[in-house]
């Protein structure tokens, strides 16, 4: 499993930074917040097009792999996209009810740049499949660091 998201990682990483850029030049210039939520789900097979209707209009969803999706809560500071995160996992659940889900969300700040952000995202998932977190939304803040 985790073989098959590093593959996802090399292969979808640099796009997800290219898709991201317009929000980050826009927080860069407008100091508008946003967030991004990685979502894979283990197994193949799972139709991700539902996460689309639970949306705000200003939101996007980006499809990377049939079971693999990114999406941009715009306008959203980190509790907003942690709340954003979690409210639409609670809405399919049911469909991914007996599947391996992993959802992540990261928060744009002036600390971090859209390359940061978007490798901190598949570090969250990649933590996540290591320790069978699956089935909620992590975040930085859960992540237990070994020194």
């Amino acid at each position: 499993m985790i073989d098959t998201f590093n593959e996802h990682r090399k292969r979808f990483q640099e796009q997800l930074v290219i898709d991201t850029a317009g929000y980050h030049y826009r927080f860069i210039r407008h100091h508008m917040p946003y967030s991004i939520a990685l979502v894979y789900v283990a197994e193949m097979g799972v139709n991700l097009d539902t996460f689309e209707k639970h949306l705000r209009e200003s939101d996007k969803i980006i499809f990377l792999q049939t079971n693999l999706c990114a999406i941009i809560f715009d306008d959203a500071n980190e509790e907003q996209g942690l709340k954003a995160a979690e409210n639409l996992l609670s809405h399919v659940q049911n469909i991914c009810f007996t599947k391996h889900l992993y959802m992540a969300v990261v928060t744009v700040n002036s600390d971090n740049n859209e390359f940061q952000i978007v490798h901190d995202l598949f570090d969250l998932i990649s933590y996540a499949l290591n320790h069978n977190m699956d089935n909620s939304v992590l975040e930085s803040s859960q992540v237990i660091k070994n020194d």
